[in-house]
């Protein structure tokens, strides 16, 4: 076997997506799940992606205000904090859905907490002096027609209307400027990717919170047929609440995961199910830092005694990393460690919604009870050697010591997202 060049192994597990250009930032409508867009914003910040323009529908109008004004620790924090009660009146009991239904009977909630607490945060006029540009969505009742809305297009002094009036939910009191009665602009178009199209952008990072409409759909399948324009859709993994599920505990958790998709969506972090850091492999990073009596030592986990001839990087890419290889179905070996350490993570049930590095994953993995793994094998390597492996690793190599400064970025603005004073 010819012998393969470390530096070639070393290599990033995905490509990053880079952004040449100031993006087009699109976000949908969804309610409650709004926290997710404030996550990826975060995310989009601590990659030093600069936003030229931010079109959005209903929580996601709402949110592109505070994009534009560039006021994200009060849009942060104000997520943290909301509840029901600060969104709608409701002196009713009962279910979420009961409540929905009491108020569709009795004309719908109504909105007037939330006009209260979004216009603390909205400043009209810093929005019109903003660098970025902004459109909205929002649906006229009385005249049947969607109004899809530049800043020029809406009067001076009647902005926070026109954004309450695309967040007007069904199950709210119709929002009302002048004569004319408005509806959630979701009805019509959930994600208003058209308006950053139409500004002229040609790299465009798109965040669906579901659900997607006809046109919606349509619109996001041309997208794949213009050569000309990059697009990213960030959405989420998993739903931690639903449409009016306020909540502080419900928006935390989206916020996180709003983070944590961003960053997987443009190459940062690996992992279908855990979030993963995963740059170079420092599995073999720190296999090949010990001194050869520890190289030993490590190898006769596996069964290989002192005495054997083979050399740590014949055990480790000639033996031990194609047979995992083939049992998972992966082409490198940091693809293979990220894919083994999620299934791992999945049998011991550990939080997903944490940002690890590959280190920290396989410490986390090692000090947890291991009876849940008792009878695995992977082509004949029994788990527990594997893990046994990875622990010798931990507890006798310098792989604490290789944690990229890169992902200490990303831990210190995810450690400190959902953190209030």
């Amino acid at each position: 076997m010819a012998r393969l060049n470390l530096s070639d192994l070393l290599l990033p597990m995905s490509k990053r997506v880079e952004f040449e250009e100031k993006i087009g930032l699109v976000l949908s409508g969804g309610g409650a799940r709004g926290a997710y867009q404030i996550g990826v914003w975060k995310a989009l910040k601590d990659c030093g992606i600069e936003i030229g323009g931010v079109y959005g529908t209903s929580v996601g109008a709402l949110n592109s205000m505070a994009v534009a004004m560039d006021k994200f620790e009060d849009a942060r924090e104000l997520w943290l904090k909301i509840d029901f009660d600060k969104i709608v009146i409701d002196g009713t009991d009962g279910s979420l859905i009961e409540k929905a239904i009491g108020a569709l009977k009795s004309g719908g909630f109504d909105p007037a907490p939330l006009r209260e607490n979004f216009g603390r945060l909205l400043k009209e006029e810093f929005v019109r002096k903003a660098k970025i540009d902004v459109g909205i969505v929002t649906y006229s009742l009385s005249n049947m027609e969607p109004k899809e809305l530049f800043l020029d297009d809406i009067p001076e002094g009647e902005l926070e209307d026109y954004i309450l009036a695309s967040a007007n939910h069904p199950v709210f009191k119709r929002e009302q400027i002048g004569l004319e009665k408005f509806i959630d602009g979701g009805i019509y178009r959930n994600i208003p990717v058209n308006m950053a199209l139409s500004r002229g952008f040609k790299e465009i990072i798109i965040v669906d919170l579901g659900p997607k409409r006809i046109r919606d759909i349509l619109t996001l399948a041309s997208l794949k047929r213009l050569d000309e324009v990059k697009h990213l859709v960030i959405k989420p993994r998993e739903f931690y609440g639903d449409v009016l599920d306020f909540d502080p505990e419900v928006s935390r958790n989206f916020m996180k995961e709003g983070y944590l998709d961003c960053l997987f969506e443009l190459g940062y972090l690996a992992g279908e199910e855990y979030y993963v850091f995963a740059k170079q492999d420092t599995i073999a990073k720190a296999l090949f830092s010990m001194p050869e009596k520890k190289r030993k030592e490590a190898r006769a986990i596996f069964g290989i005694e002192p005495w054997q001839s083979e050399s740590t990087h014949h055990f480790y890419y000639g033996q031990l990393v194609p047979v995992l290889q083939n049992h998972f179905g992966t082409t490198s070996p940091l693809e293979t460690w990220v894919v083994l350490l999620n299934k791992l993570a999945g049998l011991m049930e550990l939080e997903k919604l944490e940002l690890f590095s590959l280190q920290a994953l396989i410490e986390r993995i090692t000090s947890a009870v291991r009876s849940s793994i008792e009878n695995i094998e992977y082509n004949d390597i029994s788990c527990q050697r594997v893990m046994s492996f990875l622990e010798f690793l931990i507890n006798n190599s310098n792989m604490k010591d290789l944690e990229d400064q890169e992902f200490k970025k990303f831990e210190d603005g995810f450690s400190s997202l959902t953190r209030l004073e």
